[in-house]
């Protein structure tokens, strides 16, 4: 009897001592964490909103970074572009002086002058944003602009592909197809032969040109992305593909002049440059009116820069607003999900204080009960 006695009382001890030792630990748990729970199983329903809110917080987080990852590399295109349409706006202005000029002693100097800043212009709009370079669309891992050639012949190129690129005209057919010579090649309007091989790749060039002017790169700033049937709704998120020669132009018109504000900087440069240093006598006939074409031409071509100019400063406001409201949101979040899961810290040194008192009663209680149960054992 007395073997059952003290067996009960030592295993009912136990027990009661294991749950207030268990009640101390998550009482530490909680002062040391600061969190009301550390478990799903110990409160399921706040647990399961916490996660929910957790989601929503991490999906933020990553538009929010996506966000001001985005309105640095804008803000660095901003500054590009202002000094591309300033020094476009000086070469300009030093271009109808210059034709003004009766004597034109400067003009030797001015060509000069133009052509480096055709090359100068390309170099700012290799711009980088961290490793990254920022007019150069879809491939930002490589140089968008580069000049090939010497004199007349230098060229301009984006991404490999000849800026100033145009299809030559050739003859048609009535159905439209051309005609081709025995050679197998086609036949220009005056008569001259055109390489199919050139007019192929010249075709090919004009199409990676238009593509490349138009490429997407889309990022998720929380503008509710979503895709639909024919892949992603545009307006659900924000194209941060910067295309240099959407900026720039590129192509020839219908006179044959290139639309590229640095190819046509480069041509009046080389036109200028002709010009006798002394006299400032034009070097070629017909040099003055293609410079007089040309300087109307860049005007055209500087107010489209312009209008890009204004249209990324819009951008740019855009993104600023949608970058607060995003920290808004986190923001937001963050005090719900703190308060679900933070604790009152006042509250929990006292629980915690509390299970401690409880703990040490019960061991110094059990120091009673163990004494006295055992004498009566061995009794």
């Amino acid at each position: 009897m007395i073997r059952a006695t003290t067996g009960g009382v030592l295993k009912g001890y136990r027990s009661n001592l294991m749950k207030s030792f268990v009640t101390l630990n998550r009482a530490r748990d909680g002062v040391l964490t600061g969190r009301n729970f550390l478990s799903y199983a110990e409160d399921p329903a706040s647990a399961a909103q916490s996660f929910q809110l957790r989601r929503a917080f991490m999906r933020v987080s990553g538009q929010y970074s996506n966000s001001s990852s985005t309105i640095r590399k804008f803000e660095s295109a901003w500054s590009s572009l202002e000094s591309v349409v300033q020094t476009t706006n000086n070469a300009h202005k030093s271009a109808l002086e210059s034709l003004e000029d009766s004597y034109g002693s400067g003009r030797s100097a001015l060509g000069q002058q133009l052509l480096q800043l055709s090359e100068s212009i390309t170099q700012t709009m290799n711009a980088k944003y961290g490793d990254k370079f920022v007019f150069a669309g879809a491939d930002e891992g490589n140089v968008p602009f580069s000049w090939e050639g010497e004199g007349e012949n230098r060229k301009l190129y984006y991404r490999g592909v000849p800026v100033d690129a145009a299809i030559p005209e050739i003859q048609t057919q009535a159905d439209g197809t051309p005609v081709v010579n025995g050679a197998g090649n086609y036949l220009a309007p005056d008569g001259t032969e055109v390489l199919k091989a050139d007019y192929d790749k010249a075709k090919s060039d004009v199409e990676k040109l238009e593509y490349m002017s138009k490429e997407d790169n889309f990022v998720d700033l929380g503008l509710g992305l979503q895709e639909g049937g024919d892949g992603l709704v545009k307006s659900s998120a924000f194209n941060v593909s910067l295309q240099g020669i959407r900026f720039l132009g590129h192509g020839t018109d219908a006179d044959g002049d290139p639309k590229s504000i640095p190819s046509i900087l480069h041509r009046m440069g080389t036109i200028l440059s002709r010009c006798d240093k002394d006299s400032g006598e034009w070097g070629k006939e017909g040099d003055r009116e293609e410079l007089e074409r040309l300087t109307s031409k860049l005007e055209d071509a500087r107010n489209g820069l312009r209008e890009q100019y204004v249209e990324m400063d819009a951008k740019a406001d855009f993104l600023k607003g949608n970058d607060r409201q995003l920290k808004a949101t986190s923001n937001t979040l963050n005090a719900q999900i703190m308060g679900i899961e933070k604790c009152d810290l006042a509250d929990a040194i006292t629980s915690f204080s509390w299970a401690q008192f409880c703990y040490n009663a019960s061991l110094k209680a059990g120091n009673s009960i163990l004494s006295q149960s055992l004498m009566d054992y061995l009794n």
